[in-house]
């Protein structure tokens, strides 16, 4: 199974349309503009993001550096950040705060076939904004940006996380004796850590149910099954487990009806 999925960002034509501000991290450095020490952090995966120098796993980083955000299932290239957020309650805004994300769809803004995401750094009071980026070119910069043609499409307003386990069940089955889980989830507070979940068979955990069981995967999206002994058609449960000693609580991801 596969981290992430391999992310571009800004060809270098971006530039007609907004300011360079700088080029490089020993640049940048030099010009007064930061980078929170991704320079050292770039070869790590941040949200299971392909590691490097790319603009989803430099934003992703930004996003979790010195703060808790919970990855929406879905957010994998950077085209699917936008849809990723809407899709579960994430505000999507046309009007940039510094810490949003600025986004770009195929194609817009001079961003390529993936789209391309950014970190808004500062914005000015005629709407301009400022942002730190990688880029497919593997250069981190920092770009000024007038409303124009190549203005991010939307921004990107993530919350603040409570540590809790972040994730969704995607689909329940089961055949021939095995029933199979699919979902996605992380806990914001252990990034790249596994997390634990809790299956449970024909009612919650609370009540009294038919069977349940624990897994657990590093991967934040997961396909996972085990041999079970319940017949007919029963409501499948799939809880995230919040590691003890750690912010948050344990989450409901979701549930199905399975037919055993």
């Amino acid at each position: 199974m596969i981290i992430g999925t391999a992310v571009f960002g800004l060809p270098a034509s971006a530039e007609a349309a907004s300011t360079s501000l700088c080029k490089g991290f020993s640049q940048c450095e030099k010009r007064g503009y930061g980078h929170a020490g991704y320079r050292v952090r770039q070869k790590v995966s941040h949200w299971n993001m392909s590691p490097g120098t790319n603009c989803t796993n430099y934003a992703a980083y930004r996003l979790t550096a010195k703060r808790l955000t919970a990855r929406p299932p879905g957010t994998g290239s950077a085209i699917t950040w936008a849809a990723a957020a809407r899709r579960t309650g994430v505000p999507v805004v046309r009007t940039p705060r510094r810490g949003d994300i600025a986004w770009w769809g195929a194609h817009r803004g001079a961003s390529g076939k993936l789209g391309h995401v950014a970190y808004v750094e500062k914005v000015l009071r005629n709407g301009t904004v400022v942002v730190s980026e990688d880029n497919m070119d593997r250069t981190f910069a920092w770009r000024r940006i007038p409303k124009g043609a190549h203005y991010p499409q939307v921004f990107i307003r993530y919350p603040r996380s409570d540590g809790s386990v972040s994730g969704r069940l995607d689909a329940a089955s089961a055949r021939d004796g095995v029933v199979t889980i699919e979902g996605s989830a992380s806990e914001p507070d252990r990034p790249g850590r596994p997390v634990r979940y809790l299956v449970t068979i024909g009612a919650p955990r609370e009540s009294e149910p038919m069977e349940q069981f624990e897994f657990s995967t590093a991967y934040f999206v997961f396909r996972w099954w085990r041999p079970s002994e319940v017949t007919g058609q029963h409501r499948v449960y799939l809880y995230g487990l919040n590691t003890a000693g750690t912010a948050g609580a344990d989450a409901l991801l979701g549930s199905t009806v399975v037919t055993f």
